[in-house]
């Protein structure tokens, strides 16, 4: 074939060989691309197991990983979702909301947190194992103070992803979750006692025992990226190898570096060399130990030459950016996130890092954590409190729905530049782009609830004379915004009952 041919058969389109697309070609370039075919419930249940071990490996000891991981916990979570009935009776919201406030203070079976820090566990679970339990236990009305149901979060180790089983009428377990004949979950089939954990004391029976939990009384909460996903896969997966990698590369160029800081010396000949061995050796091998200025001797007829480790130059501190910023890409948390280094780039670039992320956690906790975990459990608060006879619901036997629907309000953000960021809000409400309400839920907080408070706070403080910059004029007044202060003492007196006490100080001082 001559060499023209072979030119145009390179640019030749179409024909059989060739794919419609390029990225599906087996030429050269990609013919050591053959991921394997397999559905992610199958993908999951052959590695999850090693991929939840060394993610929680990478928490404990990477600190990258690490900081990561709590960011995002925080940033999703906050001081805690509360939640905001949509309820026309006020008082039978505010009795409601009160209930709950005290119930989420001995909601953790457990009793370490409050039901806001099942939150955060429940958030870094997800985000570190693509997935977690939190099983609802019915306690007796004598057991608990508030409404007697209480949650016990459960890590996804507790649900063994290989149990497999084909069960009578159609119903089937697949990777430890029981399903009927129409795919819908039924039960869960937990492990009795974490697969890991070391056997408790006096304990005599079957430590791999299963116990059947029925799906009313377990909330999955599950980062699902597919349709059909069924377990969770750890965030941290498609970039777990470059941060294990990474955490050998620190280890090596710290050796490196102490190596170089004992600045030891050799001295060599032709004689044996006058070592000593090593006590603490276990295979008994000759070891020198070299301290600061060291001069280790070597043999007879000695020459001396000084240790040179190589030096990686001015290349670590760009590789290292670099991988972090991988890094980030990949768990999705910005670089000064993740790497507590606020020294990259400018403040407007470091602010669109931070909305595009609170974006981003935002999308996550409406979709995922709210709907999966804070709605299910407000749903069973309120089911749970009517049952006790906690509150009185007119027509829910008839229409629960009306009381199960609330708002959950997300975590106060903290403006990144409050004077400009107030000044913004206030011209978006003036400008009628949004209301108070939706501007003070944004900061986490209830609208009614702070109307109420500062008209209580503004009653108090004109029954005591007092006023403020921040207080509004008042009909007919020619004051305008932060033109009132305190008043004097002279204004204070035209009052008829400061006149009196006034006259009653005179008297007793004459």
């Amino acid at each position: 074939m001559s060499f023209l041919q072979k030119t145009l058969n390179v640019f030749r389109l179409g024909g059989s060989s060739n794919p419609s697309f390029e990225a599906a070609g087996r030429g050269r370039r990609l013919r050591g691309f053959n991921p394997p075919r397999r559905h992610v419930n199958a993908a999951i249940q052959q590695a999850g197991t090693t991929l939840t071990s060394r993610a929680r490996w990478l928490y404990q000891n990477d600190g990258y990983a690490g900081n990561a991981i709590d960011e995002w916990a925080s940033a999703a979570v906050g001081d805690g979702i509360k939640p905001r009935p949509r309820i026309k009776n006020k008082k039978l919201k505010r009795f409601l909301v009160d209930l709950f406030y005290r119930w989420s203070e001995e909601a953790d079976i457990d009793g370490l947190h409050d039901y806001y820090g099942i939150q955060e566990m429940v958030a870094r679970e997800v985000f570190l194992c693509g997935e977690v339990f939190v099983r609802i236990h019915a306690r007796h009305p004598d057991d608990m103070w508030t409404v007697p149901f209480q949650l016990q979060v459960m890590p996804a180790e507790m649900l063994d992803l290989s149990y497999d089983m084909p069960l009578t009428g159609g119903r089937y377990i697949r990777a430890g979750i029981e399903f009927d004949s129409n795919g819908r979950r039924l039960a869960y089939h937990f492990w009795r006692y974490h697969p890991d954990d070391a056997v408790p004391i006096g304990f005599t029976g079957n430590l791999r025992e299963r116990v059947r939990v029925p799906a009313e009384e377990v909330i999955h909460v599950l980062e699902a990226r597919e349709g059909g996903q069924i377990r969770g896969v750890p965030r941290v997966a498609r970039i777990l190898v470059k941060i294990f990698k990474m955490e050998f590369y620190d280890d090596a160029e710290l050796e490196r570096k102490g190596t170089t800081a004992l600045f030891a010396g050799f001295t060599k000949g032709r004689g044996e060399p006058p070592l000593d061995l090593d006590d603490d050796d276990e295979d008994d091998t000759a070891i020198a130990p070299m301290t600061p200025g060291a001069i280790i001797d070597l043999g007879d007829d000695r020459d001396i030459t000084f240790s040179q480790p190589a030096d990686v130059g001015g290349s670590y501190e760009p590789f290292q950016y670099r991988s972090i910023l991988k890094i980030s890409a990949g768990l999705g948390v910005p670089y000064s996130y993740v790497s507590g280094d606020m020294t990259k780039g400018n403040f407007s670039n470091v602010r669109t890092d931070i909305v595009r992320f609170r974006r981003r956690v935002g999308q996550w906790t409406n979709n995922t954590l709210n709907f999966q975990l804070c709605r299910e459990v407000w749903k069973q608060f309120v089911d749970r409190a009517y049952m006790a006879g906690l509150v009185e619901l007119p027509n829910y036997d008839n229409d629960p729905t009306l009381y199960w629907s609330a708002e959950h309000l997300p975590p106060r953000q903290e403006w990144i530049d409050p004077r400009v960021d107030v000044m913004a809000e206030k011209e978006s409400i003036k400008a009628g782009l949004k209301s108070r309400t939706q501007a003070v839920a944004e900061r986490g907080y209830d609208r009614e609830d702070i109307d109420e408070e500062l008209a209580e706070e503004r009653a108090a403080a004109r029954g005591k004379g007092l006023r403020f910059d921040t207080d509004a004029p008042e009909p007919g007044s020619e004051s305008g915004w932060g033109s009132a202060t305190a008043l004097l003492p002279e204004e204070r007196q035209d009052r008829p009952e400061e006149r009196e006490d006034n006259e009653e100080e005179e008297q007793e001082n004459a």
